[in-house]
């Protein structure tokens, strides 16, 4: 019970400072060891930008954003050349004797020691025609010496050559758009990895704003039931005067204890509901538990009559869901391609030039060089006429045709989806504009009565249930008009999620990579990431 009272009088004092001194409530002596203050205040503005510093789920995400750049750089230096060095050395040693029984030979022995090196280079290069282009140096040294009792030669040849290399696919995994398929592949992943970036970031926004707004009407709800809670005390202390002045039954007293018990009730919710609010919004900026946040916005709204064709235009261009849709579209096109593509006659034209020298420093045989051309075609041609050949043929064209056809309806199931949404949400505003207008109506009309009735009430005029029943019907009207801006303020945060404009709406610059993170995991290597 004494911790209870402790955290309600906690919050009485913070409500205190937020009411009724909004420009001095600053608690920079009281320091919390993580750097942040114990009681802070923070505008709505503020805690976006501390949420966009410090969300750990964000920066997860731009983690990942890191892996699928790499692996994006990847894909696009299909087209880049590739070079290759190859290094080796070897030795061997041969002996070979020969043994002569019963004859006058005597018995012989030859030993063979052999050492070679050798370095060739490579550099390939794949054209976005299908066509491989090469081009190989190679240089093998190799030293022999051959040893018997009576003499020893030695040898050192040494072999240098290069070579040029061109394949030019004709049907099968030959021309441009199959080629540079994976490319496109891998340019239209990494939009949609943007854009789901792009949302990862509006929804860390949009749950901010919303834990936000739920911690500020907690605040006005527990302002709201003070308040109420302090009129039943009031209304009790003066139904005793006129019990004791004669002019109101000795029972009624028993009326105000039980709606000043109602209204104690109703003050422990609101703080439990503050609590909630509390942790709720420590949770999305993920700067620790024992922080208590004072929002410093007020209550207010801004008139906006969103039009629903401008609505539906924006949803079609930038909605993350649809755009995403229409690229798997483009995606399943390219396995259509590639699963005819499997389907031809593979049909290549090879050509090659190769020259070469050998020459040996202890031969008297003369040097040499050599020179080799070749153009050919060749071809190879499938005939699974049944059995398993035959389905491994037919199967992937048939799994990305159906691909195709589910890709389409998706589309179109989207487009519907989408265009319902947008006029819901866009109904929800105006919808809910019309109950802040209505709502703001009622609880002036509602503080009007219960002065007047609160003026009958002292004159003696109206019995003491019906003064309660006009305190209860203020308190809720009261409560209603905070929900109702609370509602329309956030039926305008989320059609802004659905249209993606809440970066647009609040100023904010969207990185779709961030720098920092990239230098911490490759360092000097960031430079594979491209631009």
């Amino acid at each position: 019970m004494g911790l209870t009272k402790t955290v309600q009088l906690t919050y009485l004092i913070v409500i205190y400072l937020l009411l009724c001194l909004p420009g001095h409530c600053h608690a920079e002596e009281f320091v919390h060891p993580s750097g942040y203050p114990q009681a802070m205040e923070l505008s709505l503005t503020e805690a976006v930008f501390l949420a966009l510093r410090h969300n750990r789920s964000l920066e997860s995400a731009y983690l990942d954003r890191v892996l699928e750049r790499f692996n994006l750089r990847r894909d696009l230096t299909k087209f880049h050349p590739d070079l290759e060095i190859t290094l080796g050395a070897e030795t061997d040693i041969t002996e070979d004797s020969t043994t002569y029984s019963g004859s006058d030979f005597s018995d012989s022995r030859v030993t063979t020691r052999s050492s070679g090196t050798y370095a060739t280079t490579r550099v390939g290069q794949s054209i976005p025609t299908g066509a491989e282009l090469a081009f190989v140096w190679d240089n093998r040294f190799r030293s022999t010496r051959t040893s018997t009792r009576n003499d020893s030669s030695r040898s050192h040849p040494q072999d240098t050559g290069w070579r040029v290399e061109f394949s030019q696919p004709l049907l099968k995994d030959g021309g441009w758009a199959f080629s540079t398929a994976p490319v496109n592949r891998a340019r239209l992943n990494e939009e949609n990895a943007v854009r789901s970036m792009r949302d990862r970031v509006i929804d860390t926004v949009t749950d901010v704003i919303i834990s936000y707004r739920d911690l500020l009407r907690a605040y006005q709800d527990l302002k709201v039931q003070q308040e109420s809670l302090e009129q039943a005390r009031q209304q009790m202390e003066l139904t005793r005067v006129l019990i004791t002045t004669g002019r109101r039954a000795a029972n009624e007293i028993l009326q105000s204890e039980a709606n000043v018990a109602r209204q104690e009730f109703a003050m422990e919710n609101a703080l439990s509901n503050l609590d909630n609010a509390q942790l709720a919004l420590l949770n999305n900026l993920n700067i620790g538990r024992d922080i208590t946040i004072v929002p410093t916005e007020q209550v207010q709204y801004r008139t906006v009559d969103p039009d629903l064709e401008q609505c539906l235009e924006i949803a079609f261009e930038r909605n993350s869901g649809y755009l995403s849709a229409l690229n798997q579209k483009e995606i399943a096109l390219l396995a259509i391609m590639e699963a005819e593509n499997q389907r031809k006659w593979d049909l290549s034209l090879d050509a090659g030039y190769s020259q070469g020298w050998n020459r040996d420093r202890h031969d008297p045989v003369p040097d040499y060089r050599r020179d080799e051309w070749n153009v050919g075609l060749s071809l190879n041609i499938p005939l699974p006429i049944y059995g398993d050949a035959k389905y491994q043929r037919e199967g992937p064209l048939l799994q990305a045709g159906i691909g195709l056809r589910k890709a389409s309806m998706n589309i179109l199931t989207i487009e519907e989806n989408l265009e319902n949404q947008v006029r819901n949400e866009v109904r929800r505003v105006q919808s809910s504009h019309k109950q802040v207008e209505m709502a703001r109506r009622t609880r002036d009309l509602s503080e009007k009565s219960f002065e007047v009735s609160e003026l009958e009430f002292r004159l003696g005029r109206i019995s003491n249930v019906d003064f309660i029943r006009e305190q209860d019907k203020l308190r809720d009207d009261r409560l209603a008009e905070i929900q109702a801006i609370i509602s329309y303020e956030n039926a305008l945060t989320n059609l802004d999620r659905l249209l993606t404009t809440t970066l647009d709406t609040w100023e904010i610059d969207f990185v779709p990579h961030r720098a920092d993170l990239e230098e911490e995991l490759l360092g000097r290597r960031v430079w594979m990431l491209g631009n």
